[in-house]
């Protein structure tokens, strides 16, 4: 139990069970080591965040942003797409639909995160907030 990687999570949710045994943490490790031998980072990241629950019945990427937005992933803004992002981490809790308030929370520590690493300027961030949609509350 602990921490994962994307890989190892990916391997997880798709191939295996939920089951805390030395014998699934072998097979996990086995299946990891597998895919990142045939797939790039960047593929094992676009494979997972298109496998995840987003809430609010929405399995994939494509599928929460068209259930919560009514778009096409390549038509979200920036600020659609960090709220998306935050949403796997508690998707029940953080589903805009149902807790929109702890939806925009969990946005803030998206773009807090990405700011600290270097992949947004701290002006950047707010003005991806700025883009909030007034009727979002």
């Amino acid at each position: 139990q602990g921490a994962s990687t994307i890989s190892q999570q990916y391997v997880k949710n798709l191939f295996l069970d939920f089951d805390q045994t030395w014998e699934r943490k072998v097979d996990e490790a086995f299946l990891t080591l597998e895919l990142e031998m045939h797939y790039s980072k960047d593929e094992i990241l676009e494979l997972y965040i298109n496998s995840i629950y987003y809430g609010s019945g929405y399995y994939n990427l494509a599928d929460a942003a068209t259930g919560y937005f009514g778009k096409q992933i390549v038509e979200l803004t920036a600020w659609e797409c960090t709220l998306l992002a935050g949403l796997p981490n508690a998707p029940s809790v953080y589903a805009p639909t149902k807790n929109p308030g702890l939806a925009l929370q969990r946005q803030q520590q998206v773009l807090d995160a990405m700011v600290e690493y270097g992949y947004l300027t701290c002006k950047e961030a707010d003005e991806i907030l700025q883009q909030c949609p007034e009727d979002f509350l």
